[in-house]
């Protein structure tokens, strides 16, 4: 019996609803738009936030970045005059190949370590020229960090082992400087201030990430760029050694680094953290300056995660605001249509309703206009992400944590703003509802 009444009852609120569709279909848009900014603006931060650590995890969340920086007695000497300071001395700082060895043989978890040399050149190649960095390391780089092969292969150990003049350019060299044209096989010649070196291209490559986006100090080497070309690291110190001479408009920088990067890669995840304190100790002994920095993607990505949590938050905020809006909306409506619909009250009851079912009546109203409008809104909501998707290609994210919240909090603002209009419509005096006009 009571099956049926409540039956009737949405029966004669949806017969309510359809009589005044344009009413209701205002009333919910409130509704509607509260709902579908919930779940777009969270799906929006979720994509922002994976795109952002997938960049990150594409170093390696097993790696461990180590850098030269020049220490901090020298970047003070900055402010001074650099060249008459460098016309004297030349500046002997950073990692060394014994930190390497060190590295790997004391600390615990450590896979391999691969040392990295780099300098800041100029790429030629027919008519054009590309300001690169050159950076010798050793064949396993690609897997160690993750880059893909566009094309051809990457320097091999007999490479390595014979000094060749082979090269890999990344993929943003290639399109610059060959224009379209298949650069395998073909040579470039790298210039810098002292010299200028032929070498024959063997691949191209694509970074998977870059590191420039990670937090580097003052001075430090090392910062991927666009443009890069790879060649043995055993060639790299044959024809440069460890000596860096850079003449720009009015600077002349000698410096000596014997290795420009090192990176460490560990057996697990789980091993990475434990063993900062390790490395740092170890990188500190014989040095009486800081002169490196050690950069952790994992940490990186833990910041982000909690980054992205705030920034979850005050989305969330913003978009509850809209439903408050439109709860607030819904109770005005209500309310006009208890006043509207005063003589119908009178006549119910007077027929016998009771003050319950004048209370049930209205809120059933009320929650069909929320169930409607959240619907609807998540249906908005999830496509506009979509279609931003699809538009800009940047990743929309669409956790289903977000539709039940969005969709629960519409249920909940149904109630709660539409308790008030049922209870003073069931509390209307019979008498006078039945003399309303």
């Amino acid at each position: 019996m009571y099956a049926l009444a409540l039956i009737r009852t949405f029966q004669a609120g949806l017969k309510s609803l359809r009589l005044h569709k344009l009413r209701s279909g205002l009333t919910m848009l409130g509704m509607i738009i509260g709902v579908g900014a919930v779940i777009a603006l969270v799906a929006i931060g979720e994509g922002a936030s994976h795109d952002a650590q997938e960049e990150i995890r594409a170093l390696g969340a097993k790696n461990v970045i180590i850098r030269s920086i020049k220490p901090p007695s020298m970047r003070e000497q900055m402010h001074g005059d650099w060249e008459s300071f460098f016309r004297r001395w030349m500046a002997f700082y950073g990692l060394k190949r014994t930190d390497a060895t060190r590295i790997k043989d004391t600390v615990p978890g450590v896979s391999r370590v691969l040392p990295m040399l780099t300098k800041r050149m100029n790429a030629v190649h027919d008519r054009r020229e590309v300001g690169c960095q050159l950076i010798g390391t050793f064949p396993y780089y690609p897997e160690f960090t993750q880059a893909e092969m566009v094309a051809g292969h990457f320097l091999n150990t007999a490479e390595e082992n014979t000094k060749a003049s082979a090269c890999v350019i990344s993929l943003s060299l290639a399109e610059r400087l060959f224009a379209g044209h298949n650069p395998l096989a073909e040579e470039i010649v790298v210039r810098g201030y002292e010299s200028e070196q032929v070498f024959q291209v063997k691949g191209i490559l694509r970074e998977r990430a870059d590191i420039e986006k990670l937090p580097q100090l003052p001075g430090s080497m090392g910062q991927t760029i666009a443009a890069n070309v790879y060649i043995p690291l055993s060639t790299f110190k044959s024809l440069y050694g460890e000596r860096n001479v850079d003449r720009s408009v009015g600077n002349l920088v000698l410096e000596a680094v014997e290795l420009s990067e090192i990176r460490v890669e560990f057996d697990t995840v789980e091993d990475v953290l434990p063993a900062l304190p390790l490395i740092d100790e170890a990188l500190k002994a014989g040095r009486d300056e800081r002169d490196f920095e050690i950069v952790v993607p994992i940490q990186e990505m833990v910041a982000l995660r909690n980054q992205k949590a705030r920034d979850t938050r005050m989305l969330l905020y913003i978009a509850c605001i809209s439903l408050l809006v439109g709860g607030i909306g819904i109770m005005n409506i209500m309310l006009a249509t208890v006043t509207e619909r005063t003589q119908e009250i009178g006549v119910r009851r007077a027929l016998g309703a009771t003050r319950l079912n004048i209370t049930v009546q209205f809120l059933v109203e009320t929650l069909l206009l929320c169930l409607v409008g959240g619907a609807i809104g998540v249906s908005g909501g999830w496509a506009f992400a979509e279609f931003r998707e699809f538009l800009t290609g940047d990743s929309t994210i669409v956790k289903a944590w977000s539709v039940i919240m969005a969709f629960g909090l519409s249920v909940l603002i149904g109630l709660v703003f539409g308790l008030y209009p049922a209870r003073r419509a069931a509390h209307l005096d019979p008498i006078e509802a039945l003399r309303h006009a």
